[in-house]
C-alpha cells in the first residue's frame, strides 16, 4: 500500500472484512495489529485538509444594494429570490429545515410596522421537538423604515421586511 492515503487503507480493510471472518466472529479490522497499522498510516500520511477560501461578509451586502438586485421592483425573479433568501437567512439565523417550514399564508406571515412575524407549518417537527419550538414565532426587525440620510437608506435596501413585501407582490403579479 505504498503511497496510498490512510483512508484508502481503511476502505480496503473494510472490504476484506466483508469476505473474511476473523476469530470468534470478529472482524479483521478489530484486530490489534490492524488497528495499530491504521493508526501508524494516519500518522505517516495524515489526511490533507485544504483551507477554505477567505471571504468577506461585507462584500455580499454591498453587492445586494446594486444592480442587478436593485431596484428590487425591476429586478429579475432570480435576483429577487436570491436577495430575499439571503436576507432572510442572515437575519433569522435559522436552520434550513426551519426556514423551509415557514409559510407565507396570511395566518403565518404578518407584517407589522416594526417587524415581520412568521410561523412554522403546523405539521413541521423541529430538530428539538418541544411545545415552544413547534409554535415558535420568528420575528425579523425592520431596518430604518424612516431613513434620514444616505447611509440609512443603504441599510434600508437590506431590509428583510421590504424585500419580503417586494418578493410576495412580485409573486402575486406573476400568478
Amino acid at each position: 500500500m505504498k503511497g496510498l492515503a490512510a483512508q484508502l487503507s481503511r476502505v480496503q480493510l473494510a472490504t476484506i472484512s466483508l469476505f473474511h471472518i476473523g476469530v470468534n466472529n470478529s472482524t479483521i479490522a478489530s484486530y490489534k495489529l490492524c488497528k495499530a497499522f491504521l493508526q501508524g498510516a494516519c500518522l505517516l500520511r495524515p489526511p490533507l485538509k485544504y483551507p477554505t477560501p477567505p471571504w468577506d461578509l461585507n462584500v455580499v451586502p454591498q453587492a445586494l444594494i446594486q444592480p442587478p438586485f436593485e431596484p428590487s421592483t425591476k429586478s429579475d425573479l432570480i435576483f429577487l429570490t436570491w436577495k430575499t433568501i439571503f436576507l432572510f437567512a442572515i437575519t433569522s439565523a435559522r436552520r434550513v429545515s426551519e426556514c423551509r417550514a415557514l409559510l407565507s399564508k396570511p395566518l403565518y406571515l404578518i407584517f407589522h410596522t416594526d417587524r415581520v412575524s412568521l410561523r412554522n407549518n403546523p405539521s413541521f417537527l423541529p430538530k428539538v421537538v418541544s411545545e415552544s419550538n413547534i409554535h415558535h414565532l420568528v420575528n425579523l426587525p425592520v431596518f430604518f423604515p424612516n431613513f434620514s440620510n444616505k447611509g440609512e437608506y443603504m441599510l434600508h435596501l437590506l431590509d428583510v421586511h421590504r424585500q419580503l413585501v417586494t418578493f410576495l407582490s412580485s409573486q402575486n403579479q406573476r400568478c
